[in-house]
Parts: structure tokens; sequence; C-alpha cells
């Protein structure tokens, strides 16, 4: 809890005491009483900032590296996109060099990491660490200088991964705030999903549920927050390892992918394209703020599920000409379940 006080109450109290002490109250008294009320508020300051910094829930960044080290829990750094790309040869097979630059659409650079021929896949690595440098497959990337025999202006991506920005400040914090509290974590179920948050900067999301499927295991399931929230399989093979180092002997933990429950939206008179657009943005927002959500209120928690009110709400704030036909009941959803958007589709007023 915050020691701080306000200027003006210490200001009051040394004047009190003062006018106590003296019998007299005259500017002197109150340009005094200012002045160590002054003093008093900077170490009130700064005792209430000693207790921030102290404790990781509340530390600034800068202390958060002190606690990190301290329980060995280093802040995840970015990482370098990479993956294959596919030349076209215009006149037979040509000899591509270690270091050969590619531009993509939005000016992200790669470069070959050996010297290999085009007949084959190039395996490339982004010059720029974090999320933007991972592409699709299917997307195409130019040549910064031109090759004898390929085409310059349409090198085939065949799928770049793995780039990431520097884990997000407060993930990180909960993660240092789980090892902070590591000698009260026992494995009762709200630690199994504390350890799978910990993991991964990439797990966003996590639930446990007791003796599941069989009685001694648990069933975690992890996610990430995106209308697509399924994680690799090489995420979920850390998260386990993860855990299989910190529970008890006698337990066993199983970390799997939440099955998705696509919901379809319907919605009636909405003609403007940057309005449609602008709803399915507030429509995604609803349905990643559900993910994960447990009912905490009954015992044993259940999934929180999407009712057509919340929908009308989170479309309201946009437009106020527009009907929701679809869905018309509230969507629940099972233990192993997660609500993700389906299609949305837009039907003219009838």
């Amino acid at each position: 809890m915050s020691t701080q006080r306000s200027l003006q109450s210490l200001i009051d109290r040394a004047t009190a005491t003062l006018i106590a002490k003296t019998g007299q109250h005259n500017p002197a008294i109150d340009a005094i009483a200012c002045a160590i009320a002054g003093v008093s508020y900077g170490q009130y300051g700064y005792q209430d900032q000693l207790f921030r910094e102290l404790n990781p829930e509340t530390a600034s960044e800068p202390w958060l590296y002190l606690h990190a080290e301290r329980h060995d829990v280093p802040r995840l750094l970015p990482a370098f996109a990479r993956g294959p790309v596919q030349f076209e040869q215009l006149d037979g097979v040509v000899e591509i060099i270690k270091g050969t630059l590619l531009v993509d659409a939005t000016g992200n650079q790669y470069q070959t990491i050996e010297t290999q021929y085009s007949n084959e896949a190039v395996e490339v690595i982004a010059l720029v660490s974090g999320v933007s440098g991972n592409l699709p497959n299917g997307a195409i990337l130019t040549l910064s200088k031109g090759i004898s025999g390929i085409n310059p202006d349409n090198v085939l991506c065949l799928g770049f991964t793995g780039g990431s920005n520097i884990e997000d400040i407060e993930h990180w914090r909960q993660r240092i705030c789980t090892a902070f509290n590591q000698s009260q974590e026992v494995g009762r179920r709200e630690d199994y999903e504390n350890w799978a948050l910990s993991a991964h900067s990439d797990v966003d999301f996590a639930w446990a549920l007791d003796n599941t499927p069989e009685r001694g295991m648990v069933q975690v399931y992890i996610g990430a927050r995106e209308n697509d929230p399924t994680l690799s399989f090489d995420i979920v093979s850390i998260v386990q390892t993860f855990i299989d180092k910190e529970r008890l002997a006698g337990c066993h933990p199983v970390v799997g992918l939440p099955t998705h429950k696509a919901i379809d939206v319907e919605i009636q008179n909405v003609q403007d394209e940057q309005i449609r657009a602008d709803i399915i943005v507030a429509l995604q927002d609803l349905f990643k703020d559900k993910m994960g959500q447990r009912d905490e209120s009954v015992n044993p928690p259940k999934q929180v599920s999407i009712t057509p009110t919340e929908i009308v709400l989170a479309i309201a704030p946009i437009t106020s000409n527009y009907i929701v036909k679809q869905p018309t009941e509230e969507q629940f959803i099972s233990d192993d379940e997660i609500h993700i958007l389906g299609e949305v589709t837009w039907t003219p007023l009838t």
C-alpha cells in the first residue's frame, strides 16, 4: 500500500504542531511549516518509490531487470524471421550467392544465408528483428540488385516464421512475479496456468482442468489473443517441458490447444465498406477479450459465453443503423473449446 501523504495534509500537520508548541500563528510559522512539510513530502515520496521498486508487481522497467536477474527470468529478446524462397529462373540454373538482398512489399529486407543454386529453395533471414519480418507462403519479394538469369520482381516466399518483438513488459513482469512467488506454487490449478504463461512470451492465456482426461492428470490449454489463436506445436512442446520441470511428482500435466468454436455473425443494413471494416475490428476485439476467460464464481470454473447483447454493444459505438440477425442465442462452449469470430455476413434491410 502506498505511504505517500498529500503535501497539504503535511503542511496542515506541521502548522498545527508549531502553533501548539509556540502559541503563535503568523507568516513565519506558515513558512516554517511549508519547509518542514516539503522535506517530509520528499521522504514519503522516496519511501513510496522504494516500496514500489522492491516488488516486481509495481517495479519500473530498470528495476525489473534486477528482479529478473535475481530470479533467473531474462527478458525474451527479439528474434529474426527466416524461411525459404524460390527464385524464378529465366534461362537455366543460376548460382545465388550468400548475402543476396531481397525486399518485401513493405520494405523489409532479407538476405540469403548460404550460397545455393536457383533450382532449389534458398534459405533467407530478415535483417531486422520483429514480427514484421514474418511473411505468409505466397508473398512476393524483389531483388535489391538484379541477378542475370533471375526474374528480379518475382521471388516467391515459402513462408517466413520465427520473427518476434522484444517481450512485452507486462508479460515479462508476470513471469517475474511467478518466479518471485515460486515457493508458494505447489501444483494447484492456477499454478499450472501461471507456469504455462511463464513458459513462452507467445502464450497470452491458459487454463487448467484438474483430473482431466483421467484422475491424476491435468489438462492445460494455451493460446494467443488473435482471431486464430493457434500456437505452434514447438511452443506447445516448450510449455510442456517447462511445466514438467516445475510440477510436483505424482501429477501428470498434458499441454494442448483448445478446439475452436467459430461464431458466425449476420449483420443487416450496413452498406459502407469502412463501417463494415470497423465493425469487424470491434468484433475481433470482443472475441480476443473473451479468450481464455473463466467464470470463477462457479466451482469448477467454466468458460465464459458470448451473448447477442455483447455483440450489439461492441458494434453500437460505430454505427446505430444496423441489426444483428445472428446469433440470436447465447453461445456456450465446453471446457476444451474457445470462441473465435467466424464468417461475418452482410445482408440488406428487407
